[in-house]
């Protein structure tokens, strides 16, 4: 493609400076202060690029350092560095850190083609024509001067050497503008060339960069094992997908039958349409939250929320935000449970071997039932001995079904004696109040009577329950 005849000033009508040439002069001057506004905002643009590119560079290398650092992170639930999604992070951070590398040439590439051609143009063609300007306007004036002061002469012949030495100044003053002039025109009409390389060698370095950038991409990615790698990759995360997506269908329905399973559960207390779910009496072991009392300066009575749990024949308990539990009591042979009529408040029962007391209240009476008979199963099956371990605790699941299995043979035996059970709904229904499970319990065991040392809170020989039951 060739480029289109370029507007010329004519060097030969330099020292004429006539009006014609010094209007044809302004549109080149003119046309000058356009393109270095341009010329500067176009720097400005690529200096951006520039700055984009270093910060690509930067955050290319931060992010391989970040995914390079998995495998050093000490993860709670994923410690295997050897697992696959920790392999998959190496690999990926190797490939990442390989990129940056490349993103780093291309900021070398975008240095020394795009920003310097127009450095150099910003910085010397158009700053030297800037300054050849203010040399030809400070000329002018002077060739001005002089030739005013040769014109106002006299005639006399006295005045030869003022004359001659004006004449002087004409020509010095005439010489130097012209040679200013002539190099002030040449670089203007030069500067018409270099206007057409210099706002086009940046973009062309720019765009050499890009594609050189993305041929060393192409020719390190699109190859085989990287091909393989993605689509293993690819292939792993849609299947997680779809394992996620039935997982997420099974939680929700997981969600909604518990919730449905937990209703009664909601209410502290049930309510009179909520079908009666009797206390299992079998347990081995207990959990949950109970009501704690303890005093205050001796005087006043505080009740804590604090999880209780059994474990090896002990009670513990653990506050919130505690990471391990405390022994509360040991419960050997020595402990009693019961349930004394007289506090003020409901479901209150004690925990005592003698020595140490323990004021605990539930949320119900069917909690305060199963808490107080799985206290005396522990007891009846040997409770704590010192040096022996502790028996394997059932999981969640497991005692969940181990309940169900009970709930079901309770409710089989009851199926089995129609007569005793119609006598005592007769009993109940009079009483107004359902026999309760400890109730049978209680009146199946044989009471002992022993001495006991008064517990510091309160007697427990003035409970209205009768004397305390020992196993």
């Amino acid at each position: 493609m060739t480029m289109p005849e370029i507007e010329k000033l004519h060097l030969e009508d330099a020292l004429e400076d006539s009006p014609q040439v010094r209007s044809l002069l302004g549109v080149f001057e003119e046309d000058v202060g356009k393109l270095r506004k341009y010329a500067a905002t176009l720097q400005r643009c690529c200096h951006r690029i520039l700055q984009a590119q270093a910060e690509l560079t930067s955050a290319t290398q931060a992010l391989s350092s970040h995914l390079k650092s998995y495998e050093n992170t000490k993860f709670p639930l994923d410690n295997d560095s050897e697992s696959i999604l920790a392999v998959t992070m190496k690999q990926f951070a190797n490939t990442i850190d390989e990129a940056s590398s490349w993103h780093q040439i291309m900021v070398s590439q975008v240095t020394d083609g795009m920003m310097y051609p127009l450095s150099r143009f910003l910085d010397l063609d158009l700053k030297e024509v800037m300054t050849m300007c203010e040399l030809f306007q400070h000329s002018s004036v002077d060739v001005d001067a002089a030739l005013t002061r040769f014109g106002k002469l006299s005639k006399k012949k006295e005045l030869e050497k003022e004359r001659y030495e004006a004449n002087e100044d004409v020509y010095t003053s005439r010489k130097k503008f012209h040679q200013i002039a002539l190099n002030y025109y040449a670089r203007l009409n030069a500067l018409q060339y270099k206007r057409k390389t210099a706002l086009v060698e940046p973009i062309l370095g720019y765009l050499n960069a890009l594609k050189s950038h993305y041929t060393l991409g192409y020719e390190a990615l699109v190859v085989g094992e990287v091909d393989d790698f993605l689509a293993n990759i690819n292939a792993s995360v849609q299947g997680v997908h779809s394992e996620f997506a039935v997982e997420t269908q099974r939680t929700a329905e997981q969600m909604d039958s518990i919730e449905k399973q937990s209703q009664h559960l909601y209410h502290a207390e049930p309510t009179s349409n909520m079908p009666y779910i009797p206390a299992n009496t079998s347990l081995g072991q207990k959990s949950g939250y109970l009501f704690q009392r303890t005093k205050v300066a001796g005087v006043m009575n505080r009740w804590d929320r604090t999880f209780f749990f059994t474990q090896g024949g002990n009670m513990m308990r653990m506050a919130k935000g505690e990471v391990a539990g405390s022994l509360a009591i040991e419960l050997d042979n020595s402990v009693t449970v019961v349930s004394p009529e007289n506090e003020d408040r409901r479901n209150v029962f004690h925990i005592t071997n003698g020595k140490k007391l323990l004021v605990l209240q539930a949320l119900n009476e069917r909690e305060k039932d199963e808490w107080m008979c799985t206290i005396q199963n522990i007891i009846r099956d040997g409770g704590y001995v010192k040096g022996k371990l502790p028996p394997r605790s059932l999981s969640r699941s497991a005692q969940s079904s181990i309940d169900k299995l009970q709930l079901g043979a309770n409710a089989t035996s009851s199926t089995g004696k129609d007569n005793e059970s119609e006598s005592r709904r007769a009993s109940g229904s009079k009483s107004g109040t359902p026999s309760t499970p400890i109730s049978t319990i209680l009146s199946h065991t044989p009471i002992v009577f022993d001495m006991i040392s008064p517990s510091k809170e309160k007697p427990f020989g003035s409970s209205k329950t009768g004397p305390p039951l020992y196993v």
